[in-house]
């Protein structure tokens, strides 16, 4: 850089605070700068007439660029080069993620999650370099024009978390009484030692021979002594005894409508298995004509036959009289097939369906025939749970689902199912079992049941 008074001495031109290099930093705002410049001598010394520039400066792009200045006086003429560098002296950022910092004891491969950016070259996470020294790790980075960012953290070597247990199987499981318990275990995973099930330690007995509810209790410690447990429940339950009157106060009455159908033969061999007794309102319509075998195994082995209807067709609400004729028809049939003359009826839709309204023309035709039906030596039976198998769900395990939550403080349950619905049947299983194991008692309806009858709605 060159200051102060600079005689060029064959064209007599002074120069005064010419700047040979300029240093600017990058996206800063460019100004001129031409220094003083006049022709002749320290006594006289006149302005220039012109000066003339050539060249550009692009201050978003760092380098070095020549701007060359051309001073003119009538015919005499001095050109000057001037140097702008544009700079970029701005360090780059680096960011850690506090959480990557973590890290279990003795861990070696360490995965820190670090970003790393300049106003200028952009992202640089790549060219990071990170140098780890016993708790400590320090990360580097370097812009291209030489600016360098570094910073230290300190490393949390420290397993805290507790590791992660699951059963295999349910969490609750059932076993008849002198039955087998089969011990399913148990997985266990930790953050820090990985799979550590070969560590979980295992507590409790189950006595199969008794009666009761027992607890079994996984328990495991990770290398850091963390530890965590899960419980299993295992029910011991006896066989389903209906005939024991001293166990009334807890009752299950198991109901199946619109049958016999495809299905019904499973549902009796399961009703078989645990001697369990059911009621089966049976009907002559479309797919149950032709299970006439099915009604007499039924009947045979304990279970109650009722009556549904012989149709189905809720058009049997036009009277009284049709009402009856299409009963008395069910009846005549299922005493054909039994020999019995069966007096228990459920009315097609219940005693609180609605649908007899497009019938009975206004006459409110159900408040007569839950009368009728009483006064001509015939009980009849709604429902208080619902399985939801009618149209508001196809899945077994919701069907469970429904029946088991609507157990509760009351003395006896009438629940409603269809068997020719196999999702319906596939579920009666674990309804039997969770209601033995849980102090109910499976009973048939008869003419002593207590009753369940819905509010008329008609």
């Amino acid at each position: 850089m060159s200051l102060g008074i600079i005689l060029v001495k064959d064209e007599d031109f002074q120069v005064k605070d010419f700047k040979d290099t300029i240093e600017l930093v990058y996206n800063s705002t460019y100004q001129e700068d031409i220094g003083n410049v006049c022709y002749g001598n320290k006594d006289k010394c006149v302005d220039v007439d012109e000066v003339c520039k050539e060249g550009f400066v692009d201050t978003t792009k760092v380098g070095e660029y020549k701007i060359s200045y051309t001073y003119k006086y009538k015919d005499k003429s001095l050109t000057k080069e001037q140097i702008v560098k544009v700079i970029d002296n701005v360090k780059p950022v680096i960011e850690v993620e506090d959480s990557s910092l973590k890290a279990c004891p003795k861990e070696k491969d360490l995965n820190f999650k670090v970003k790393a950016y300049d106003e200028y070259d952009g992202d640089l996470t790549d060219q990071v370099i990170e140098t780890i020294n016993d708790d400590k790790v320090t990360f580097k980075v370097s812009d291209k024009s030489g600016n360098v960012y570094e910073v230290t953290k300190d490393i949390n070597y420290s397993d805290t978390g507790a590791p992660k247990i699951a059963l295999k199987g349910d969490a609750t499981v059932y076993v008849v009484v002198n039955g087998t318990y089969k011990e399913q275990g148990a997985e266990a995973t930790d953050d820090c030692d990985g799979d550590i099930s070969s560590k979980i330690e295992i507590s409790g007995k189950v006595d199969t021979s008794t009666v009761g509810t027992y607890k079994i209790t996984y328990k495991v410690k990770d290398s850091s002594n963390n530890s965590k447990s899960v419980t299993r429940t295992v029910k011991v339950y006896q066989k389903n005894n209906s005939s024991n009157n001293n166990n009334t106060s807890k009752v299950i009455y198991l109901t199946f409508d619109d049958g016999p159908g495809p299905y019904t033969n499973q549902l009796l061999d399961i009703l078989k298995k645990y001697n369990v007794k059911a009621t089966f309102f049976v009907t002559n319509q479309g797919i149950t004509k032709g299970y006439d075998d099915v009604i007499l195994r039924a009947y045979k082995e304990g279970h109650t036959i009722g009556l549904h209807s012989m149709t189905h067709n809720y058009s049997i609400y036009r009277s009284s009289e049709t009402y009856f004729e299409d009963l008395y028809a069910i009846q005549e049939k299922v005493k054909r097939i039994t020999g019995h003359t069966s007096t228990i009826i459920r009315f097609p839709g219940g005693s609180s369906n609605t649908v007899s309204r497009s019938y009975d023309n206004g006459t409110k035709i159900m408040s007569k025939l839950t009368k009728e039906v009483e006064a001509k030596g015939f009980k009849y039976f709604d429902w208080n749970v619902s399985s939801g198998d009618a149209g508001q769900t196809t899945s077994s395990k919701q069907v469970y689902k429904n029946i088991i939550n609507s157990l509760g403080s009351k003395s006896s349950y009438v629940v409603l199912q269809h068997d020719i619905k196999k999702y319906s049947v596939d579920a009666v299983e674990d309804v039997i079992i969770y209601g033995l194991a849980n102090g109910y008692t499976f009973k048939p309806l008869t003419m002593d049941s207590p009753t369940a009858h819905h509010h008329l709605n008609n």
